[in-house]
């Protein structure tokens, strides 16, 4: 596994306040002006994991023309948030199934056409999901790890687990999805295993889920134009107080 600099094991999106956001921005600033160098945030470069992060963390170095740059950075943030955005309905999708106690066969595939190409092979995927709920019966899945599953899971794990968490539904009771709290860290995810757990209609599930979707990516596009802005400003050679009055220009709280 890549090592992260502390700066950069918090930094997700969808999840980081935009404070959060703006204040890594501050502290890359920070860092530049500390050392004075070209290659000032070459070493920041060789932990980032996030994409978009590690574009500007890129731009902020570049020779390119800012037009340019701005280009890429839409280009980056429109893909990722696309992805994003599919992984999300993903996860409604199951919730919407189990509350209605829909087949797990025709949920997969309702998750399997949610991407052009084929990510997993259906008849496959069943027998492993399948294979998921036994191991879980006999206690030996770990409930710290396994439910871990967010926007950043690759498509095939996540259409695995979230067909696991429907088969445990249909069989166990939307009650038995509790156990998989505790280990659900994508809060997103949880919340729509909660909505489960609880008993909600359809309806209202799909309704909230859907409107806290559409919150959740139009910050992450907030935060997308902070951290391009602040990039911006940092490979201009701005003073640290212009860029910290930048940062405030974008968050409400200060």
């Amino acid at each position: 596994m890549t090592d992260q600099s502390p700066a950069q094991q918090s930094l997700d999106l969808l999840t980081i306040p935009a404070t959060g956001y703006a204040a890594y921005w501050l502290s890359m600033k920070r860092l530049v002006d500390k050392r004075r160098t070209p290659d000032a945030l070459a070493q920041e470069l060789q932990y980032a994991a996030e994409p978009y992060t590690r574009l500007l963390l890129q731009a902020a170095s570049s020779t390119l023309e800012e037009e340019l740059l701005r280009r890429m950075a839409h280009a980056k943030g429109r893909a990722l948030t696309r992805d994003w955005g599919r992984k999300l309905v993903l996860i409604r999708q199951t919730a919407s199934a189990v509350a209605v106690a829909e087949n797990p066969g025709k949920t997969l595939i309702t998750l399997a056409g949610a991407f052009g190409a084929p990510v997993v092979d259906e008849t496959r995927t069943m027998e492993q999901a399948q294979g998921l709920v036994e191991t879980m019966k006999a206690g030996n899945l770990d409930l710290a790890v396994f439910p871990d599953v967010s926007h950043a899971t690759r498509p095939d794990e996540l259409i695995l687990k979230l067909l696991f968490f429907a088969l445990w539904a249909r069989r166990h009771g939307k009650t038995g999805l509790a156990a998989f709290l505790p280990g659900a860290g994508f809060h997103y995810l949880s919340g729509a295993l909660r909505l489960c757990i609880d008993g909600l209609d359809e309806p209202f599930i799909r309704r909230r889920l859907d409107a806290q979707a559409r919150e959740l990516l139009a910050d992450a596009r907030h935060k997308m134009r902070l951290g391009l802005e602040l990039a911006l400003a940092i490979r201009a050679k701005r003073p640290y107080d212009d860029v910290l009055a930048l940062a405030r220009s974008f968050l409400l709280d200060l």
